[in-house]
């Protein structure tokens, strides 16, 4: 699994739209969480892997915030030594959760391609 920070973008804005802004409408959220779930929950994912992805859209101030207050407040990762992160159970379901808000957007995309084709 790759995670396609401008596909990721495109599904934050979407869920934004509808005034969703947290969860499937944030776009660090978003990353922080499918690089997390990427590795899987047996494996340490490193705070310099999660900047690979998330150095394009944020400081990395923010990121290490977003860790702290959410992810490990919320029991959705674990940190491990210095500048480690183990994803939880807790935090692949929310993992699973961002990748069906993914497949709902591509699922809307399409229905919206097929009308867009249809002649008035």
């Amino acid at each position: 699994m790759d995670v396609d920070v401008e596909f990721e973008k495109e599904v934050a804005d979407f869920y934004q739209s509808m005034g969703i802004t947290t969860g499937p409408g944030d776009l660090q959220y978003r990353l922080i969480l499918l690089v997390l779930a990427k590795n899987g929950e047996d494996e340490v994912t490193r705070f310099s892997e999660i900047r690979d992805y998330t150095d394009k859209i944020a400081d990395r101030g923010s990121i290490g915030s977003k860790l702290k207050t959410v992810f490990q407040l919320e029991g959705l990762a674990i940190k491990v030594g210095h500048g480690g992160y183990k994803i939880t159970h807790k935090g692949l379901l929310a993992a699973d959760f961002i990748m069906s808000t993914s497949a709902y957007y591509k699922k809307i995309r399409s229905v919206e391609h097929i009308i867009e084709r249809i002649p008035a």
